[in-house]
């Protein structure tokens, strides 16, 4: 059996995380109006149960998708490489700065190049 271990997540994380996804939020807003569009797509905080990681989640006409993972134990920001875990290789960190943004798109994080 595998056993499950608490993860200690660094102070202020929550608040950071709450920040982390306003700031999505705001970036989608601006690139569906940019665009013309007439709805909004949704931005949420999905923390899975005894997980490493919290899901961000974007909820576009009833659909959800993986907008990007943020790291509990770290505060680093991770593409997404499918609805289940994140790809490797930080894009960000929500204690930075630039609270994690800097490399933020309205669809997800941008790909390492």
């Amino acid at each position: 059996m595998f056993k499950r271990i608490a993860i200690e997540k660094p102070s202020g994380f929550d608040e950071k995380l709450a920040s982390f996804v306003d700031g999505c939020q705001e970036i989608c807003d601006q690139y569906m109006e940019r665009n013309g569009f007439n709805w909004k797509m949704q931005i949420t905080a999905d923390q899975v149960a005894g997980s490493r990681y919290v899901r961000v989640v974007s909820m576009d006409h009833g659909s959800r998708s993986c907008h990007c993972f943020v790291d509990k134990t770290n505060g680093d920001v991770l593409k997404s490489a499918g609805w289940k875990a994140p790809a490797a290789g930080a894009r960000g960190n929500i204690f930075d700065s630039k609270n994690g943004l800097g490399r933020m798109g309205a669809h997800g994080t941008e790909y390492n190049r």
